[in-house]
């Protein structure tokens, strides 16, 4: 256990004194506090890292970053509605750093819409992309043109296929796998190479035949694998050509990806018609970072139980544990039942919707049929639930499991002021919304 004030760990005290922790002045809980604000700072470092990338102004999000990073330095505050505000600005840079890189994604690359996209179908001499950095693929399909080879998206680059910009590239070909934890078997099948750009890359073992077909770009990497410096894709384009064809991979499966929020409110007027009628009844947000173990089961039985009544929105790479599933249209509208908002930091167009259905029908967003269920597992997430608690959201459902940096005491806090709570069972969480 670490104390920020002594600034030593010990097993069950302060330092060398052996006292209990918070007797030398701060407590476990603002040491927790401090500890989700790392976390959630990390998190809009990553949103911050791709959208100063595509040029967008970042100095607002660097402001927050310095002061909360101050805040948290030796000594310096001990109060706990400071740290409550602290993180709740947090939470409102999050969502300017969310909106501010979808904003740079769409003017990059164009509003996505609605694509369907093959699902582990390869063919041809391969390069398989993982991660969440679209401008390093618009390089990469630049790179390989007229090279003969295809371009297949793992994990959370699946809504890459729905940026007109990126799309539009012949040899994008399709998505392959799930999401990021299926990374070892997945890769060790694919005969191709494979570049991981952002978080989530699992070390290789040992003894894996894709260690030396497997490039890091920019910040990720293992020892072992290659890097590809200064966007010179020659020595993975080499090595591909040189590489047996695609094998192995022959599904008829397809998906859907491209509901952005802004091709979504365009069909406001005939959203509030299917809620006027009664056919939507519910929204269901669920979204968040897959993590793996049979417990994210979850999800996709409370997805699949879903009235066709409600629509289903989600985003980051949570959403694999169900889009293999086809939800159809609302009955009798052109409005699907699934909607795929992209990539984890596109979350935030559920809160765009929420507030713009808010708006038209003159109800508190807290008071509209929009249930939200959270997948937790890293840093983005935990940015997204501090930009959901700066925006006033409640009742707000976490799982599979507690967040290891929050106690009882912190638990309870968000209990009262924000009403959220933790998945037990389907039936028993929302035995009143599901068939």
């Amino acid at each position: 256990m670490f104390c920020y004030q002594c600034e030593m760990s010990t097993p069950d005290g302060c330092g060398s004194k052996g006292q209990k922790m918070g007797t030398c002045g701060k407590d476990e809980v603002l040491s927790r506090l401090q500890d989700t604000m790392i976390f959630g700072l990390k998190g809009m470092a990553a949103y911050r890292y791709h959208a100063n990338e595509l040029g967008a102004n970042v100095k607002d999000l660097d402001d927050v970053t310095n002061k909360a990073l101050y805040f948290g330095i030796t000594n310096a505050n001990f109060n706990f509605n400071d740290h409550i505000e602290m993180l709740m600005e947090i939470g409102r840079a999050g969502v300017q750093s969310m909106r501010t890189l979808g904003d740079a994604h769409h003017d990059a690359f164009g509003i996505p819409v609605p694509v369907k996209v093959t699902e582990n179908k390869a063919e041809g001499k391969c390069i398989l992309v993982s991660g969440h950095n679209l401008s390093m693929l618009k390089k990469l399909l630049i790179a390989t043109e007229g090279k003969g080879i295809n371009i297949y998206t793992h994990s959370e680059m699946l809504p890459a296929h729905g940026y007109p910009e990126l799309h539009k590239f012949p040899h994008l070909k399709g998505n392959i796998g799930k999401a990021w934890h299926d990374q070892k078997k997945l890769f060790e099948k694919w005969n191709g190479t494979i570049i991981m750009n952002t978080n989530c890359i699992q070390t290789p073992p040992k003894s894996s035949s894709y260690i030396e077909r497997f490039y890091g770009y920019s910040i990720p990497g293992v020892e072992g694998i290659k890097y590809i410096k200064d966007d010179d894709f020659s020595e993975v384009i080499e090595q591909t050509l040189s590489l047996p064809d695609a094998e192995g991979f022959d599904s008829d499966e397809i998906i859907t990806t491209g509901h952005s929020f802004k091709t979504i409110l365009s069909l406001a007027p005939q959203i509030i018609d299917a809620v006027s009628s009664g056919k939507i009844k519910e929204f269901f947000v669920i979204a968040g970072c897959d993590a793996p173990g049979s417990d994210g089961e979850y999800f996709r039985e409370l997805a699949s139980r879903l009235p066709k009544t409600t629509v289903l929105l989600t985003s980051s790479c949570g959403k694999f544990r169900f889009n293999d599933i086809d939800f159809g249209n609302i009955e009798g509208t052109e409005i699907p039942r699934y909607l795929d908002l992209g990539q984890c930091n596109d979350s935030y167009g559920a809160v765009e919707i929420a507030l713009a259905l808010s708006d038209v029908l003159k109800t508190p967003v807290n008071d509209l049929p929009i249930n939200i269920q959270l997948m937790w597992m890293e840093q983005k997430a935990v940015i997204i639930l501090l930009g959901l608690f700066s925006l006033g959201i409640k009742n707000i459902k976490i799982g599979p499991r507690q967040a290891q940096f929050f106690n009882d005491d912190i638990v309870a806090f968000l209990v009262e002021q924000f009403n959220i709570s933790y998945t037990t069972n389907v039936n028993d969480d929302w035995g009143n919304k599901i068939n």
